[in-house]
């Protein structure tokens, strides 16, 4: 499976320093037969990855499965034609009065994913559909989130 994140910042961020501890070690293992992560910003990332890391501008380059974690990024994502299937991993944080008519326009359009009860929730009420609850990152459920 060839699997990449596109997050806003390649920073440290909780949401990140989970996304690369998960990718790293799924690389470790010989899981994954690729896997990259698309950034916006250029921040400090304290942890060495064994993954590839790019501008997001790089991002029409890349085949494979591609989860964003911004609503922004989901719509950049949709609007670069290349191979690859976009999941959505939602973040309460992250939606605004804005970004309501995108956020239910993206969950008709792609899977959805959330990482706990409260975004799950929080999404279902939001838009009617109700999102992939995963345990932490599984590399598992993603597979059956892109039917793999």
């Amino acid at each position: 499976m060839k699997l990449g994140f596109y997050v806003d910042t390649n920073g440290g961020t909780p949401r990140n320093l989970e996304i690369y501890n998960f990718l790293n070690k799924e690389v470790e293992d010989n899981n994954l037969e690729d896997a990259a992560v698309f950034f916006d910003t250029v921040d400090f990332n304290p942890i060495q990855t064994k993954f590839g890391m790019f501008n997001a501008t790089e991002l029409w380059h890349f085949t494979g499965h591609l989860i964003t974690t911004s609503i922004i990024g989901t719509v950049k994502a949709e609007s670069v034609v290349n191979k690859f299937k976009v999941a959505y991993l939602f973040n309460a944080a992250d939606k605004n009065e804005r970004t309501i008519f995108e956020l239910i326009r993206i969950a008709n359009n792609h899977r959805v994913l959330v990482t706990n009860e409260v975004d799950k929730g929080e999404f279902l009420r939001l838009t009617g559909v109700s999102p992939v609850l995963m345990d932490g990152f599984s590399l598992q459920q993603i597979r059956e989130v892109f039917d793999e």
